[in-house]
């Protein structure tokens, strides 16, 4: 057990990281608007989102620039994780291949590609939190899930 870090729980922390990038991801980029091609580009480009030109209420801008800023904290989270990481995270939840088209990408077998794949997932989750800052996203996201040490009530 580690003297920094609280332990966390490896299983749920890939799950939360899968549901984040399938679920939220889309979300994002439509508020943002953006494109999911935008993100496939090593360099996602400064210009903003696409704009119908009419007047917006504040808390709708506000989200707008929010979701931006999560869509860019994102991108350079995915496009500064080690090269095998980095190729298996783009290819899951850029390029949406499913597991075994990575898997045969990378050729590594089934159960190496797992291995791997949830690496990526948790250098994911710990990179993250690094540039929703670096971004200046709020709220930042959490992606660990922690273990309980069972002195904290149950939710």
């Amino acid at each position: 057990m580690s003297l920094l870090f609280e332990e966390f729980d490896c299983e749920k922390t890939c799950n939360r990281v899968d549901e984040f990038l399938t679920d939220d991801l889309d979300r994002l980029i439509l508020m943002a608007g953006r494109n999911l091609t935008d993100l496939r580009s090593p360099s996602l480009s400064l210009a903003p989102g696409h704009s119908n030109g009419e007047n917006h209420n504040e808390a709708a801008i506000i989200r707008g620039l929010n979701a931006e800023a999560e869509i860019r904290a994102i991108h350079h989270t995915i496009y500064h994780l080690p090269e095998m990481s980095k190729i298996i995270m783009r290819d899951l939840y850029i390029y949406q291949m499913e597991n075994w088209q990575v898997s045969e990408a990378i050729r590594y077998s089934h159960t190496q590609y797992n291995v791997l794949k949830h690496r990526a997932q948790l250098f994911f989750a710990d990179s993250f939190d690094h540039w929703q800052r670096y971004m200046a996203c709020s709220p930042i996201i959490d992606l660990h899930e922690y273990k309980r040490t069972g002195n904290e009530p149950v939710k």
